[in-house]
């Protein structure tokens, strides 16, 4: 195995249960709450019943339960649909640095094999940190995105590894369940580009499902090429120009800060990048009458937007994938409403005339300074010049460090409340919170699964 194939080895290998700190484990709970709360608001959604459409019952060989329905599949299958509703609603967390995860992506892989499997909650909670620290870690030095290639391979990296760990690959098998993960799923970042389809979504579910599928292969005795990273034709020379990475895997977890713990929760389904601009929106709500508004400068960090600019769809977004990625739009949203909700995307708010009448009056500056300290930092400015002439200022700011400090418990549950209201029973929704909060006490995960049964 090559050299970043033996140091994911060698990690997966030694990790415990008894390595992760208190705030890691609350933090990896949260996340798994939240994840949880963004599916069951997406089980509706268009891209989510065409995957439920293909994933076949099963009565025999492993099995795992798509969320909501309780219908019974293969691992992988309820590993894709699963993650599609993690991804659809664009409200599950993220760690944005040379290149952008959506570490949650993978949560579902790691759940259909701990319910296949039998495993309890402490299996399930240390898998959920490797398949995070292995996501972020690839992401925190390698920048695949600004190379032309999407995030698929990483999920499926981290799902492999995660899935691997569940299934007690041996480390010959892992290395061969990462190769058979990343080599056959390099997905090209077209994905992402212009109008968005119902697949911007879908990216990241396929890497889950991919993930477990390697995993079971290479549990099976299927041999994957090696150099993945490293070879000839491996992702460094093939994809990112010859450039190799030596990913900050820790040798050492003493006073160590895990991945799952720097992760944003997101608050509303918009794009990472989109999350500051919308809080700076709803501070400067506060501070103007918006229809006196007669032009706004919008400053943000250049190193998000700047591609986006200039495409026609960011100013008249025509689909929910194209909004939630806007920087005008969401702004206006967040102007006009206080707020941007699943219901608002589902319903076409983007399209409607008072958010494209705003917009028109909007300008974006991307300054050096903002640039300087993202992503660690994130920072969004707006500027309101109004009808009388007078100018208002609102700025937020939040720093990973300020992610990290925070669990994000208390923010889960409210989001895991206010997303599930009306989809589940009141007693479902507190034996849910209640399970997941003793998670590493639970004896199966099959009772957490069972909780997410939808009303009607």
């Amino acid at each position: 195995m090559d050299r970043t194939t033996q140091k994911l080895v060698d990690f997966a290998e030694r990790l415990r249960f008894e390595d992760l700190p208190p705030a890691a484990i609350e933090a990896a709970k949260a996340r798994i709450l939240s994840t949880l709360a963004v599916s069951l608001a997406a089980f509706d959604m268009e891209p989510v019943r065409i995957a439920r459409a293909v994933a076949q019952p099963v009565s025999a060989g492993p099995q795992a339960t798509l969320f909501g329905s309780l219908e019974r599949t293969t691992p992988d299958m309820a590993a894709f649909v699963n993650s599609a509703m993690v991804r659809s609603l664009d409200m599950s967390d993220t760690f944005v640095m040379s290149a952008v995860s959506h570490p949650a992506d993978a949560f579902p892989s790691v759940l259909a094999v701990a319910e296949a499997t039998g495993a309890d909650g402490r299996a399930l909670i240390l898998a959920t940190a490797l398949i995070y620290e292995v996501q972020c870690r690839f992401v925190e030095v390698v920048p695949y995105n600004h190379h032309g290639w999407d995030q698929t391979p990483v999920v499926a990296l981290g799902a492999a590894i995660g899935c691997g760990r569940l299934l007690g690959l041996t480390r010959e098998q892992l290395a061969h369940a990462i190769s058979l993960a990343v080599v056959p799923n390099i997905a090209i970042n077209q994905t992402r580009t212009g109008s968005l389809s119902m697949w911007k979504g879908m990216a990241g579910p396929q890497g889950a499902r991919a993930g477990v599928f390697a995993a079971y292969l290479a549990k099976a005795g299927m041999t994957g090429p090696d150099g993945v990273f490293e070879g000839k034709f491996g992702f460094w020379n093939q994809l990112m120009e010859g450039e190799s990475f030596d990913l900050p895997i820790p040798d050492s977890l003493e006073d160590h800060t895990f991945a799952v713990q720097q992760t944003m929760i997101k608050s509303f389904p918009t794009r990472f990048n989109c999350q500051a601009p919308v809080f700076t929106a709803i501070e400067l709500r506060s501070m103007v009458d918006v229809s006196q508004i007669a032009s706004l400068k919008i400053e943000s960090i250049r190193k998000a937007f700047d591609r986006w600019m200039e495409v026609p769809e960011v100013w008249k977004p025509q689909t929910r994938e194209t909004a939630d990625h806007s920087l005008p739009c969401t702004v206006a949203m967040g102007l006009l409403d206080g707020t941007i909700t699943p219901r608002m995307m589902e319903q076409g708010r983007y399209k409607d005339a008072d958010v494209l009448d705003l917009m028109s009056r909007f300008t974006i500056e991307l300054p050096d300074e903002f640039d300087a300290v993202a992503p660690e930092v994130r920072r969004c400015r707006l500027t309101a010049t109004l009808k009388n002439g007078e100018t208002r200022v609102a700025e937020y700011r939040r720093s990973m460090e300020d992610d990290a400090a925070d669990t994000g418990w208390k923010h889960a549950v409210q989001k895991f409340s206010g997303l599930t209201a009306g989809l589940l029973e009141s007693a479902a929704q507190e034996k849910l919170v209640s399970l997941i909060a003793g998670l590493d006490s639970a004896r199966e995960v099959a009772s957490l699964i069972s909780l997410t049964r939808l009303k009607g």
